[in-house]
């Protein structure tokens, strides 16, 4: 079987949805079966919990792996029939199956779980030329009260190019100052540094600490 992982780059698997569509849990991974072109191949598609897919196709008068269909240089008609096939039943697993994750972080998935369950409030992206930016509003005055963003380190002055996701946070200005020590508070990336401070989700400010954080820009975002 062969790994396609850049298939479903920035996805994550919905279980649910695997099992509704046909998916078999066996052994830790999750295995689908169907047939191709008239019964000419079967199409064995296998996902197991970390997210990894693998795909094979099998030639059913051989009994043998097909691969033709994934040297693209050298796709003939026919080949050029079973890719699109094989890619039909890929996109459709992906579009019924996964849906986007954009934000990887352990924190950052806490976060969003917190906001969502407390306030009800999902994340929205805005900009296309930034899709790993996006920002939280409060239902009642349509304001921000959190934006998440994906940067390099050095944005925040820090000695490296490292990706990192932070989130940045409302607080009244004298809050602001006393917050921003440039170890675990930064003054906020591409806001209002009076009003806004930007905390990096990596574990250097804890969870509670965060969310505390975060209802008191929620409280200030209905002014």
């Amino acid at each position: 079987m062969r790994e396609i992982n850049n298939f479903i780059k920035d996805k994550k698997v919905d279980l649910k949805k695997l099992k509704e569509f046909g998916f078999k849990l066996i052994d830790n991974f999750y295995y689908y079966h169907t047939s191709l072109l008239k019964n000419q191949f079967k199409m064995l598609v296998k996902i197991n919990l970390n997210n990894s897919i693998f795909v094979e196709i099998i030639d059913i008068e051989t009994d043998e792996p097909y691969v033709l269909h994934l040297l693209e240089e050298k796709r003939n008609g026919y080949s050029e029939k079973v890719y699109k096939a094989y890619k039909e039943i890929l996109e459709k697993i992906k579009k019924e199956c996964f849906e986007d994750e954009i934000f990887k972080a352990n924190y950052t998935k806490e976060i969003i779980e917190y906001i969502k369950n407390k306030y009800g409030d999902e994340l929205e992206f805005l900009w296309e030329k930034s899709p790993k930016n996006a920002v939280v509003r409060r239902k009642s005055s349509n304001k921000w009260y959190a934006v998440m963003l994906t940067i390099p380190k050095r944005k925040l002055n820090l000695d490296s190019d490292e990706l990192i996701e932070v989130i940045n946070l409302h607080n009244i200005e004298e809050e602001i100052e006393k917050l921003i020590d440039y170890k675990k508070y930064f003054p906020a990336y591409h806001m209002n540094k009076k009003h806004w401070c930007t905390i990096c989700l990596d574990g250097t400010v804890g969870l509670e600490e965060i969310y505390k954080l975060i209802d008191i820009s929620y409280e200030l975002a209905e002014k």
